[in-house]
């Protein structure tokens, strides 16, 4: 396994230790948000103990699928030490993001804290500017990236898409981030912003086809 992984554990037990924390000031009957709209305004609730160990379940799946990665990836084992470096970053991110949101709705079950449709597109922007900064590092694979029929068959594409891709995603996360922060909640500026952060992510699939294209002529 590789040493990364271990931060992945590690955030996984302090996620656990300050849900069973939390879990004290939550009242028995309290709402715990489960789910967000666009606009980022809360639209779904669960129980109490279902939103204290549904995201740390959820994380520690995820943990054990990318530990047997390796096992089940063929193209895995073509490049095993950079692959296993990116997979272990790439888990940490990822846990990361599904660690801050089960605090964040804890903390707003625990009516701790106020919720603003703001927060919730900060922290996934900040998880898409992570992911942008490693995409362009990643090696093909049928599990991770951006997964299309044309980067899977051509390692030039997948290269140039997942450099473009990078650029995407990181553009992404900032407009998430300062488009909310210096506008608000506004309706009509936070669909422009969904509208345009679309745009980027459907781009990187779109690109990946017209290379392929080129490639073959």
């Amino acid at each position: 396994m590789n040493k990364k992984f271990w931060i992945s554990i590690i955030i996984i037990i302090i996620q656990l230790a300050l849900a069973l924390y939390l879990s004290s000031l939550i009242a028995d009957d309290a709402r715990i948000p489960s789910h967000w709209n666009f606009r980022g305004e809360i639209d779904g609730y669960t129980g109490k103990w279902t939103g204290i160990l549904l995201f740390p379940g959820i994380n520690v799946l995820l943990f054990i699928f990318m530990l047997i990665l390796p096992i089940i990836s063929v193209r895995y084992r073509e490049t095993p030490e950079r692959s296993s470096r990116m997979v272990s970053i790439i888990t940490n991110i990822i846990i990361f993001f599904f660690a801050t949101i089960h605090i964040y709705t804890l903390l707003l079950g625990a009516e701790l804290i106020s919720s603003t449709g703001s927060s919730i597109y900060y922290i996934i922007g900040l998880m898409f500017i992570l992911l942008g900064n490693i995409l362009p590092k990643m090696p093909s694979n049928f599990f991770i990236g951006i997964r299309t029929p044309w980067t899977l068959s051509s390692e030039y594409v997948w290269r140039k898409t997942h450099k473009v891709g990078g650029i995407c995603f990181v553009l992404s996360g900032l407009l998430m981030i300062f488009i909310p922060a210096i506008w608000g909640d506004n309706t009509t500026v936070i669909t422009i912003m969904f509208v345009l952060f679309m745009a980027l992510i459907l781009y990187s699939f779109l690109y990946s086809f017209i290379l392929y294209k080129k490639e073959e002529k």
